[in-house]
């Protein structure tokens, strides 16, 4: 005879790859849809895909959420649709409350459990991004410079484009690999540095395609600019790094606060799981629960916009 608990495992395990293959057919319906005409066959078109880039900001309050969630997806550098995202931020969801719930046997359990798995994919999201863009920020005075030598040879700005997107590599190397295929397909260079500035939103890449737009429509000495600003950028790049080891040890000390309380309530559920459960059967417990939790947001708010302005 089978248990409850097997019961509840088979029927966690059979709800989780029902929902993934339900998530996995959806991705196939919305992914093929524009690939395909009235006749239900696929089609090939020239044409560039649109993104969340090329879009207005939303108006909505949710239409901002899931453009915010878009971007977040597309800055991070996967190879992932913000469809296959929302699929794996779900799963991470349902295992991690699945989990949570089969150990601890508490539904309320079980939906802190999910969300927090969530939010973990989420997390993991925003370092992934924040890593890319430290990337980019460390490579652009090196992509300065190349494009500053090639202007001060005699090259046009595309040329010098082209020589980055060929010698460049990393990143931006890519980047201007794209750049350089949309000027090849007939988009005017406007619209190119336009479209990067919004695909790499750093306020340098930004300054950066402001001057080369300006440099084409007024002129100017276009090498001399690029080097000054290749100089600006390692000044600003040195000071933050000073300024991050400055305040190294008040992140960490943030870090070990706010790991603090999540450690302790899973070692008190672990161990001690009749206290535990006191915050949410007691009214007074459940109190102190969501004291707790709001006290602990706005003591890491707080610190971080202290550290915020330290910086």
């Amino acid at each position: 005879m089978l248990t409850a608990d097997t019961y509840t495992v088979i029927a966690f395990g059979s709800t989780t790859l029902v929902s993934l293959g339900a998530m996995t057919a959806i991705r196939e319906i919305f992914g093929r849809k524009h690939q395909a005409d009235g006749s239900g066959r696929a089609r090939a078109s020239l044409r560039r895909t649109p993104t969340v880039f090329d879009e207005t900001p939303a108006v909505g309050f949710f239409r901002q959420i899931d453009q915010k969630f878009e971007q977040l997806v597309l800055e991070t550098g996967l190879e992932w649709t913000p469809i296959t995202a929302f699929q794996w931020t779900v799963i991470a969801g349902i295992v991690s409350g699945g989990l949570t719930l089969l150990i601890s046997g508490e539904p309320l359990a079980g939906i802190a459990g999910a969300i927090g798995g969530m939010l973990a994919l989420l997390l993991c999201l925003v370092l992934l991004r924040a890593r890319r863009l430290a990337l980019i920020r460390d490579q652009l005075p090196q992509v300065l410079d190349m494009l500053a030598r090639g202007t001060r040879a005699g090259q046009s700005t595309e040329q010098a484009m082209s020589l980055v997107a060929e010698e460049a590599g990393g990143i931006l190397g890519k980047e201007f690999q794209r750049c350089v295929q949309e000027l090849q397909m007939g988009r005017s260079m406007d619209r190119v540095l336009m479209s990067l500035s919004s695909r790499v939103r750093i306020v340098d890449i930004r300054i950066l395609t402001t001057t080369l737009i300006v440099q084409r429509r007024s002129g100017g000495h276009l090498s001399e600019t690029l080097e000054r600003m290749a100089m600006v950028v390692r000044d600003r790049l040195t000071a933050a790094r000073q300024m991050k080891a400055s305040t190294g040890a008040g992140r960490m000390s943030t870090m070990i606060v706010a790991g603090i309380a999540p450690l302790a309530t899973i070692a008190i559920s672990m161990l001690h799981r009749e206290h535990f459960r006191l915050l949410f059967e007691d009214s007074l417990g459940r109190v102190l629960l969501v004291t707790g939790i709001i006290l602990e947001i706005v003591g890491l708010v707080w610190v971080c916009l202290l550290l915020r302005q330290e910086r």
